[in-house]
C-alpha cells in the first residue's frame, strides 16, 4: 500500500517530468540527496523499484513507477481542487466585496441596506467608492470592483445587471417659486423656465433628458449645467430656475420646505436602481443584491 504525502508524490512527478533527480532538486529549491531520499521512500513503500537509472541518462519508469506516477499525478490535483474550494471558503466566510455607487445613491439609498447586509451576514466587509455613472462602469468593467449600484434607465450593454429598486424623478422648484403653488402642470408651463442640468455629455444627463422628454419636454433651456446634485440644488434654491432631480437626492430639502417637488399632470417614468457586474453573478453579488432588494 502506497501511503505517501502530497510532498513525497510531487517530488516523484518532478523527477519523472522533469528527467532527473539534479532537474527536480533545481525545481523544487532542495538539495538533491532531499530528492533521492524521496523517491527511496517511495519504494520501499511500494516493494520494488520505480525507476530504471543509467548514468548519463534520464531515469525510466517501470511498470510500478508508472502507477505510481498516475497515482501522483491524481493526488496533486486533488489536493489542488481542494485548496481552491477551502480558499474560495475562506474567500465566502470574510465575504468581502468591493462595490461602486453612484453618488446619488451613497447617502439616502445605499447606507442602510449595506447596513442589513452586515447584519445578517457578520463576517460580511463592504467597501465603497464613489462616483458618476460613468465613473462606476469604468470601475466594473476595468475589474477594479466586484459590482456597481446605479441609476438606469435600462441595462448596460455588456454587463450583468439585476434592478434592486426604482428611484421617482421629481422636477424641483424653490418654495417662492411661480409654480410651486400650482397643480396639473404641464410641459408648456415649464418651458417658461431655464432647467439646471447634468453635464450633456454625461450618461446621467442622457438618462434624465429621456424621461422629461416622455412627459412632453422636448426643447426644453439649459440655462446651467453641473455635475454635482448639490450645487444644482442651491441654484434651484437661489433663482427661478427648474431642475429633475431623483427624489433620493432633494428629500430632505422637500421635507424642510427649500424645494418643492412640482404638481405634474403627467408623472415622470422613474429611473431603475441597478446592481451591475461583469461576468456571472457571484455568490458575494446575489448577497449583495438580496440585500439592496430589502
Amino acid at each position: 500500500m502506497i501511503d505517501a504525502t502530497p510532498r513525497r508524490l510531487s517530488v516523484f512527478r518532478h523527477v519523472v517530468e522533469l528527467g532527473g533527480f539534479n532537474a527536480a532538486a533545481s525545481r523544487l529549491g532542495i538539495a538533491q540527496p532531499s530528492v533521492g531520499a524521496h523517491v527511496k521512500a517511495l519504494e520501499r513503500q511500494a516493494g520494488q523499484a520505480l525507476l530504471r537509472r543509467h548514468r548519463g541518462a534520464r531515469p525510466q519508469l517501470t511498470e510500478a513507477g508508472r502507477a505510481v506516477y498516475d497515482l501522483a499525478v491524481e493526488v496533486i490535483r486533488l489536493n489542488d481542487e481542494t485548496a481552491q474550494v477551502l480558499a474560495g471558503l475562506k474567500a465566502s466566510q470574510t465575504r468581502e466585496i468591493v462595490v461602486a455607487v453612484h453618488r446619488d445613491l451613497s447617502l439616502a439609498f445605499l447606507p442602510q441596506r449595506l447596513g442589513a447586509l452586515t447584519s445578517r451576514y457578520p463576517k460580511s466587509r463592504v467597501v465603497t467608492r464613489i462616483g458618476t455613472i460613468d465613473d462606476v462602469l469604468a470601475l466594473i468593467e476595468g475589474g477594479a470592483v466586484q459590482a456597481g449600484v446605479l441609476l438606469a434607465s435600462g441595462a448596460p450593454a455588456g454587463l450583468g445587471s439585476v434592478v434592486v429598486g426604482h428611484e421617482p424623478l421629481d422636477i424641483v422648484a424653490a418654495a417662492d417659486h411661480p409654480l410651486a403653488a400650482r397643480s396639473g402642470l404641464i410641459a408648456s408651463d415649464l418651458k417658461a423656465f431655464g432647467f439646471v442640468t447634468g453635464l450633456s455629455q454625461s450618461r446621467y444627463f442622457r438618462m434624465v433628458d429621456k424621461a422629461v422628454r416622455a412627459i412632453g419636454l422636448a426643447d426644453y433651456d439649459i440655462a446651467l449645467e453641473i455635475q454635482e446634485a448639490a450645487a444644482a440644488k442651491q441654484a434651484v434654491r437661489h433663482g427661478r430656475l427648474l431642475a429633475c432631480q431623483p427624489r433620493c437626492t432633494v428629500q430632505e430639502e422637500i421635507a424642510q420646505g427649500t424645494l418643492v417637488a412640482l404638481r405634474l399632470k403627467e408623472r415622470l417614468p422613474p429611473l431603475q436602481i441597478r446592481c451591475v457586474f461583469a461576468g456571472a453573478q457571484t455568490p458575494g453579488i446575489a448577497r449583495l443584491v438580496t440585500a439592496l432588494k430589502g
